[in-house]
């Protein structure tokens, strides 16, 4: 599995972990390993995984401060959420690509799980922590 699916494969999992926001991580890596049919995670994929569920506060609250006034996180649909959360935890955590190269796989998965419409907005928002 190669970065790009072991990000897809984040992605699903963190939007499935902020629906069920009790989940482990474990928990959280058996269900999309049983849903997406996989033999078992990547190491990418697991590493996103932990990383996002373990810091989601802390990326949630810094998206959230990027918001324009009166906006919260809640009405941003959850599929961008967890877009954002993958692609901000890779620009904050990950040595294994670079901020601007995460903001285009992020608008990489806008294309495959989101509304075109959706696109500016990412890129803005992201684009608030590279630098």
């Amino acid at each position: 599995m190669n970065q790009h699916e072991s990000r897809k494969v984040a992605m699903q999992a963190v939007y499935l972990a902020n629906q069920e926001p009790d989940l482990t991580a474990e928990e959280v890596e058996a269900k999309v390993v049983a849903t997406l049919n996989l033999k078992q995670l990547s190491a990418y994929s697991k590493k996103l995984i932990e990383g996002v569920l373990e810091d989601r506060k802390n990326l949630q609250s810094e998206l959230t401060s990027h918001l324009k006034k009166g906006w919260r996180l809640e009405r941003v649909s959850q599929t961008v959420v967890a877009i954002m959360e993958v692609a901000l935890f890779e620009i904050k955590h990950s040595d294994e690509i670079d901020a601007k190269a995460a903001v285009n796989e992020a608008l990489n998965l806008c294309d495959e799980f989101a509304e075109p419409k959706e696109k500016p907005f990412i890129n803005g928002m992201l684009a608030n922590f590279v630098k």
